[in-house]
């Protein structure tokens, strides 16, 4: 059937209605969202994994201390409901323009894994956004990315100070290493042995494990030959747990090492008197602002916190301190963050200590925390 004829002038008019109707649209989305004075600071990371509770803990006590000089301007955006993946959360919180920058996420190889998405790598970086991991620590992250921070020293960093710690601190020259066979425990234990064996010390083994499948009732017995000094375990801390019950069971006594990913064996009585790292301690905090938030944490939660709430909560407030200094767009927080711990540009006072990153994004002038589990203080 003909259509009917349409003047080019009719036809002009109505497309330019229909082009004022969707910009007049946008302007008012936006200008909705400015009447709401609020700023989405959004959670990178997987809801039900472990210390997903502790990350929400710790940013939604930063968003109480940015909205109370501020006048409620700061929001927390959580994943959708239903979200399972890294992948699927970090592409909600980049597309969502309401958001200014992200915190998360907490696992070397889910930040490693998003890291693209952040940066928006398919359009040029149109829609990128800020990524500040609380607690993820390899070493291929330095760098990964412009738009991604992290405010948790990197592996490297971390068993260097270890094996420095053990010769200098422990004054011990023997010690055996059990990891985790990935990526995390073989970047460890690989920094570690290179560190301890220029400085005159001696690895007299180093083994891999699997969790779930790992008979620890013979590595308790392969330790009881081999008599070293330390034990040195960049694993879990469910992991950690299981070997320090077979190390009791067959009379094994030496000093336990754990890696940063085991400080959740600080609630098992079985780990009293091992030693772990940290990147923050409640009892080893050296700023104010770290002083109120394990005051306030205490408070609200009832217990102590741990790096993961800690360090989130340092993530949040670089994000809303950076943005109440003027960093109104998502690239303006990237330069800001980039800013930090220059002379114009102040480090910021965080739980942990002071927030500012050096040139591949790491976080710049943090040292890490060796723990002992049930001691008075917890660190030596």
């Amino acid at each position: 059937m003909p259509q009917p004829h349409v003047s080019h002038h009719r036809t002009a008019g109505i497309l330019l209605a229909i082009a004022l109707l969707a910009v007049s649209s946008c302007r008012t989305g936006s200008a909705a969202q400015q009447s709401t004075g609020l700023v989405a600071i959004g959670v990178g990371a997987i809801p039900g994994r472990p210390g997903y509770e502790d990350v929400i803990h710790g940013m939604e006590m930063a968003i109480e201390r940015l909205n109370e000089a501020n006048g409620s301007r700061f929001r927390l955006r959580p994943p959708d409901r239903g979200s399972t993946s890294a992948v699927q959360i970090a592409q909600q919180m980049r597309d969502d323009s309401t958001v200014i920058g992200v915190v998360g996420h907490p696992e070397s190889g889910n930040a490693i894994e998003t890291a693209p998405i952040y940066a928006d790598a398919e359009n040029a970086a149109r829609h990128a956004i800020v990524s500040i991991s609380p607690t993820a620590s390899s070493p291929r992250l330095s760098g990964i990315s412009p738009w991604f921070f992290r405010l948790a020293p990197s592996d490297e960093v971390s068993a260097r100070s270890v094996a420095r710690w053990v010769l200098d601190s422990l004054d011990a020259r023997r010690v055996a290493i059990i990891f985790r066979n990935d990526s995390y425990g073989r970047d460890w234990s690989g920094t570690f042995s290179e560190t301890f064996l220029k400085a005159g010390g001696s690895v007299v083994a180093r083994q891999p494990y699997l969790t779930g499948i790992t008979e620890w009732d013979a590595y308790a017995q392969l330790l009881a030959r081999l008599k070293p000094e330390v034990l040195l375990f960049p694993g879990d801390a469910g992991d950690a747990v299981q070997l320090l019950r077979a190390l009791r069971a067959a009379n094994v006594t030496l000093t336990f090492v754990g890696g940063d990913g085991t400080e959740g064996m600080r609630d098992s009585s079985d780990a009293t008197g091992a030693r772990y790292v940290s990147s923050f301690h409640p009892d080893r905090i050296t700023t104010e602002e770290g002083r109120t938030f394990a005051r306030r944490f205490q408070a609200k939660y009832g217990r102590q916190p741990n790096a993961f709430a800690a360090m989130s909560y340092d993530a949040a407030l670089a994000i809303g301190r950076s943005v109440m200094k003027g960093a109104r767009s998502r690239l303006a927080l990237r330069r800001a963050l980039e800013r930090l711990g220059t002379p114009d540009s102040p480090a910021i006072e965080g739980a942990g200590g002071p927030i500012a990153f050096g040139k591949d994004h790491d976080v710049a002038g943090r040292v890490v925390v060796i723990t002992t589990v049930g001691s008075v203080r917890g660190a030596n």
